[in-house]
């Protein structure tokens, strides 16, 4: 494909995926302020840090009568599974009425996005020169955020700790990456496998800038709940993480792309549940067991903690975008090499597929098969061979496929 017409491609994909977003907006954004958006949860979570009941942060019945207080009147079940200190963010915005609160969240996330894309924009150097603006549009065009900016979900603010971190582990900030990692602990479940795999590939600062961050949490959010609060903070955060339930919740877990996602939905109407999922955790200690042998690299860290996540939300696919934005840095434009035109068609895919799943109401869950396969090509090369910030001549990110 010549340099002109994949530019031309690129901008016309782009132009309608951003057009896709801007009317998802559009009916989404009324819904949600009719109180049908997830950030009725974090707005109950921020008005029950006011109130001063941290302890009853997981009481049932005490969040769902503040809820139909606060936002929208009905007995739906209201689980606030998040931790002690991300609720203190949400406080201030629970001194406005919702409506107003979910605007100021939406203008939060809105810039928070706009971070993301400053920090990783110098990173991008290959797609700047296919289109100044392909860069911004690889995360403004990411249906994924669209969810996030809709739903009032905290998974734009996980996006731009991972970035950060990523940013500085790619610059050999080992300790501030860490660090980074350990604020985004409010979803555990992306989290802890990434820092599991930097432990095991021996980057001892990045473990510890990490354990030295979930000390300072554990013991703010101790002081802040007591030992009954924490204790029910992480009650509800293993609850939220036990095998699949039935309505509601079932519905969202069946919407993400993991490996336990997927093996339910192809397989879960013929074995049992419990072996279901027994086989999804043996895959991912494999999946992670393999990881570890490979060169350490951010971008492989977030691409398989995504897949052997256990629960979240769709929005949280948002984290995707940062090995999709490499890969497409790295390959797009390449046109010699089976594994490099592999890893370019896969990631091209897997930055529309998100949308292609909405439209056509397949499950996201299927989006784990072409992750799965953006791994296969992968060889993923050390940081100290990557160029330092600011001398970016090339990818810096994502290198060496095979």
């Amino acid at each position: 494909m010549t340099g002109e017409r994949l530019r031309l491609t690129v901008i016309v994909v782009s132009c309608f995926l951003f057009v896709a977003q801007v009317v998802t907006l559009w009916f989404g954004v009324p819904a949600a302020f009719r109180g049908r958006a997830d950030f009725r949860y974090l707005y109950t979570m921020g008005s029950t840090v006011r109130a001063n009941q941290l302890p009853h942060l997981d009481d049932y019945e005490t969040n769902r009568r503040s809820k139909n207080e606060l936002v929208n009147r009905n007995d739906q079940p209201i689980v606030l599974n998040s931790s002690v200190y991300e609720a203190l963010l949400f406080a201030p915005f629970s001194f406005l009425t919702y409506r107003a609160a979910y605007i100021a969240f939406f203008i939060a996330n809105g810039a928070l996005l706009a971070v993301s894309i400053l920090i990783l924009r110098p990173y991008l150097d290959k797609l700047g020169t296919i289109w100044p603006y392909l860069p911004a549009a690889v995360l403004v065009c990411f249906f994924p955020i669209a969810q996030a900016l809709i739903e009032g979900q905290d998974s734009i603010l996980l996006l731009t700790l991972m970035v950060a971190s990523a940013v500085s582990f790619y610059r050999g900030r080992d300790v501030y990456a860490g660090v980074f990692l350990g604020l985004a602990l409010f979803k555990f479940q992306f989290t802890i496998p990434i820092a599991l795999l930097f432990l095991l590939w021996r980057r001892w600062r990045i473990v510890s800038g990490f354990a030295a961050t979930t000390a300072a949490i554990a013991s703010i959010s101790l002081l802040l709940a007591g030992v009954t609060g924490l204790r029910a903070s992480l009650y509800q955060l293993i609850r939220w993480n036990s095998p699949l339930t039935t309505g509601e919740l079932s519905d969202r877990v069946a919407a993400l792309p993991t490996l336990r996602c997927l093996f339910h939905t192809l397989a879960g109407s013929i074995i049992s549940r419990g072996w279901v999922d027994g086989v999804a955790i043996g895959c991912s200690i494999l999946l992670i067991a393999w990881a570890a042998t490979r060169t350490a690299n951010f971008a492989l860290a977030v691409l398989v903690a995504l897949l052997v996540s256990s629960h979240g939300v769709f929005a949280d696919a948002a984290l995707l975008v940062i090995p999709v934005a490499m890969v497409l840095d790295a390959r797009l434009g390449v046109s010699t090499g089976a594994s490099r035109l592999w890893s370019r068609n896969v990631a091209s895919l897997l930055f529309v597929a998100p949308l292609i799943c909405f439209l056509s109401g397949l499950s996201y869950c299927f989006l784990a098969i072409l992750m799965l396969g953006l791994l296969m090509p992968l060889r993923f090369t050390s940081s100290d061979s990557v160029p330092r910030y600011p001398d970016i001549k090339e990818n810096l990110l994502m290198s060496g496929l095979t």
